[in-house]
């Protein structure tokens, strides 16, 4: 399992998004009052359904992780898990165009401040990671199948 790339891919991606869910939650939610205070006040189930995304996101890759004998159904569930990560770029980019001042203005420290410039990337380099996940796991598929073999 673990000798394949793409097992490697898949569990730095979990890795990732689950940090960013654990670290992130708090300044998520602060940077959520400033998102609602410039847009009007929405209902706290947007909120409720954003703040647990990345989590959503690092569970499928980590069940699909674990689904190495059926590569059919784990390029599957990568798909699901690369829309859900394109997604959440675009949500990343809305985000923080409203909400980066203020989150920079309230950082207690210049590490933080990194970690608040991470986390606006984070969710590209796992969506980077997951499209050559698939990639990878397709290879291999064609190789088990025999189209790869060279007649």
């Amino acid at each position: 399992m673990i000798q394949r790339i793409q097992s490697v891919y898949l569990f730095l991606v979990s890795l990732f998004y689950f940090l960013y869910w654990f670290f992130g939650k708090y300044w998520y939610v602060k940077g959520y009052e400033n998102f609602e205070f410039f847009l009007g006040k929405t209902h706290s189930l947007i909120l409720s359904l954003t703040v647990f995304y990345p989590l959503l996101i690092s569970i499928i890759c980590f069940i699909t992780l674990f689904l190495f004998k059926k590569r059919l159904i784990q390029i599957k569930l990568s798909k699901l898990a690369l829309y859900m990560s394109g997604l959440l770029c675009l949500y990343t980019v809305f985000f923080f165009s409203v909400t980066l001042n203020f989150l920079l203005g309230i950082m207690p420290s210049k590490l933080m401040e990194l970690l608040l410039y991470t986390a606006i990337l984070n969710p590209w380099i796992c969506t980077y990671l997951i499209f050559i996940t698939i990639k990878s796991i397709k290879k291999d598929e064609k190789l088990v199948s025999g189209e790869g073999l060279i007649r």
